[in-house]
């Protein structure tokens, strides 16, 4: 897929120049860029999603099948009565 990114003349000469001097092109620099952020993203959701079925297994709750949170039934539950 291609792209259109809107990067100050400056800077693209900058990172053109830092990538030539490192054998790379700014095209590879900026995909290896963006890869290794969706690898951190994808990592922390993973880790995120692990550890709450580790906590969900240690207190042995069970999440209906296809439950999705809701934070204004939620709130209405928790307070509801409390400020009226």
């Amino acid at each position: 897929m291609s792209i259109t990114l809107s990067i100050p003349p400056a800077i693209v000469e900058e990172i053109r120049d830092w990538a030539a001097e490192h054998g790379t092109s700014l095209n590879q620099y900026v995909r290896e860029c963006l890869e290794n952020k969706v690898r951190e993203i994808q990592a922390a959701r993973k880790s995120t999603a692990d550890r709450f079925m580790e906590l969900c297994e240690k207190h042995a709750v069970q999440v209906p099948p296809g439950w999705k949170f809701d934070r204004a039934a939620l709130y209405e539950e928790r307070f509801e009565g409390r400020f009226k």
